[in-house]
């Protein structure tokens, strides 16, 4: 009786423990690490699938009120950014940031990353 005791007991904090374990599903949590070019050459996949996508470069540009140039080194894309989504900390074209977001790719207009969520870079 003690042995069944027992190993019930083990069991049971068996499969506690695997259920208690959590995982991020924030900004990001979903996403794989592109660059520029890449994110170019495959935007009409990336658009029609709604794939979440992570780069890391800069911000160069404001184009026009939620609208900039990113760079980094493979090439420069336009993202747009709502004001909501913008950082607390202020930055600029020499902060490394990086963006999460979703890829839209229009062939007249051509591709744009409509940002998510942005992670300043510490050193």
């Amino acid at each position: 009786m003690k042995q069944l005791s027992k190993m019930l007991m083990a069991g049971l904090i068996l499969m506690i423990a695997s259920t208690v374990q959590a995982q991020y599903k924030g900004p990001g949590a979903n996403s794989k690490s592109f660059t520029v070019k890449e994110v170019t050459q495959q935007a009409s996949k990336l658009d029609r699938s709604d794939t979440l996508v992570k780069l890391q470069g800069f911000i160069v540009q404001q184009i026009n009120g939620d609208t900039y140039w990113f760079q980094d080194a493979t090439g420069k894309i336009k993202i747009e950014i709502e004001k909501k989504d913008l950082p607390a900390e202020p930055f600029d074209e020499k902060s490394e940031v990086i963006i999460t977001g979703e890829v839209d790719y229009d062939l007249l207009e051509g591709t744009e990353i409509e940002v998510k969520h942005i992670e300043i870079k510490t050193s």
